[in-house]
């Protein structure tokens, strides 16, 4: 009986599902304030709506840019929690550490709408992405080198795509960084093309894939 209740005990201390339900909880309320960013515009004087709506684009950008971040992350925390069996003391904490650059994705936004042409503003939201994308790497490997969490073990051809498909993207927000002083359209047009170069790179390695499993382990 005694080791009956250590294994209950166990099982409902390693249990993803709370985990799950907090990084969910997280990822609705990040989109929820990043639409809420994005305010309808009132007419001046002579104005007409077409002019106002020009000057709200800016909003629109930086929502675009944001809501595919997000979901390219809640997609990548999905494919990593469908292998994972159970958690440990590291991989709730590592979860909380990839939770917090990701709550500040609202403000990012906020801040590339309104100086989408400033450098520091778009270094700040290239920096949010690169720590997204550290945060993101380091909470896979953690999870893909520690079997005893997993349900299978993960083999070498696929830790190394999913390192390729964070990796790729953070390469690609590190050069809209250095750019952001000398050319600030171009830097705000890298962090919008790499949203595209993440999947382009997740097409890639599904057609590498060695298995027709293989195939369906990134979304």
């Amino acid at each position: 009986m005694d080791d009956q209740r250590r294994l209950d005990r166990f099982e409902r201390a390693t249990d993803p599902a709370r985990v799950l339900a907090l990084s969910d909880g997280v990822f609705a309320i990040i989109i929820t304030l990043l639409v809420l960013e994005i305010h309808v515009p009132e007419l001046g004087h002579g104005q007409s709506l077409s002019d106002a709506i020009r000057e709200v684009r800016p909003s629109f950008v930086a929502f675009l840019i944001s809501f595919v971040v997000v979901a390219i992350a809640w997609a990548g925390h999905r494919d990593l929690f469908t292998r994972i069996r159970r958690t440990d003391r590291g991989l709730v904490w590592l979860n909380m550490v990839y939770m917090l650059p990701l709550s500040i994705i609202p403000f990012g936004a906020s801040l590339l709408a309104r100086y989408n042409q400033d450098p520091i503003a778009l270094r700040m939201y290239g920096f949010l992405l690169v720590a997204i994308t550290a945060t993101r790497l380091l909470i896979w490997l953690y999870a893909t080198r520690r079997p005893h969490l997993l349900f299978d073990p993960v083999d070498a051809w696929t830790q190394r795509a999913g390192t390729a498909i964070v990796v790729i993207p953070g390469l690609v927000y590190a050069v809209a960084i250095l750019l952001a002083d000398t050319a600030p359209s171009v830097s705000l047009a890298i962090y919008a093309l790499a949203l595209v170069v993440y999947f382009i790179a997740s097409i890639f390695v599904r057609r590498l894939a060695p298995s027709e499993s293989a195939k369906e382990e990134f979304t």
